[in-house]
């Protein structure tokens, strides 16, 4: 098939490459050899890269080059576009609309902490490393979606304030009063809340008042 296609799209450059029976049947147990684990939907990627980029039948080397898929060509910004938005978008990256998974996933495995905080001689080869191997994946028919954050709910401010106030009224000064009450702030159920609340337990204790923190 391959070499059916080049003949159409390369008419005599491709059979002057060729010129004997044996030379051709030759030159396609090498192709075959060398593309049996590539999947047909990469390796018809790849020829159509060729119509865009070779004037001339490419070598074997340079269409193994052209089966690694470029992230245009399906739609997805290069790897340098890539990489400036996970950078820019890692201080909070679920708040920003990502232009497509395959980016915020390439971040998330390289690290958002890495992409602060390493220099681009580190961070970028990681990134691009990562987003090369999903685009691989999704060339090969591989889908990719994120899951959404579940939004947190609202520190119920209402208990933290009718707390403070109790403590107040127990002779604890508001200030400390406060920030005993402070893990209520804190999502309920989580183990940050109860790390919190420990504490505030200990402060209390420290404090001879005896009351039961709300959990």
């Amino acid at each position: 098939m391959i070499f059916a296609r080049f003949h159409h799209i390369y008419t005599h450059r491709f059979e002057s490459a060729y010129g004997d029976e044996t030379t051709l049947n030759q030159a396609k147990r090498e192709w075959a050899l060398s593309l049996a684990s590539i999947p047909a939907n990469l390796v018809e990627m790849a020829l159509e890269r060729c119509k865009r980029e070779h004037a001339w039948p490419p070598t074997i080397a340079e269409f193994l080059k052209l089966v690694q898929p470029a992230p245009e060509s399906l739609g997805l910004p290069d790897v340098a576009s890539a990489y400036q938005e996970a950078c820019r978008h890692s201080h909070r990256p679920s708040d920003h609309r990502w232009s497509h998974p395959c980016v915020q996933i390439a971040a998330r495995e390289v690290g958002y902490f890495n992409l602060r905080s390493e220099s681009e001689r580190v961070s970028r080869p990681a990134f691009q490393s990562a987003y090369l191997s999903l685009i691989e994946r999704l060339a090969a028919g591989e889908t990719f979606t994120i899951e959404q954050p579940v939004a947190l709910p609202e520190p119920d401010f209402g208990a933290e304030e009718a707390l403070v106030e109790q403590l107040t009224s127990l002779g604890v000064a508001p200030i400390q009063a406060q920030q005993i009450a402070y893990y209520l702030e804190k999502p309920k159920g989580s183990s940050v809340r109860d790390r919190y609340r420990h504490h505030a337990s200990q402060q209390l204790k420290a404090l001879n008042v005896e009351i039961e923190l709300p959990a």
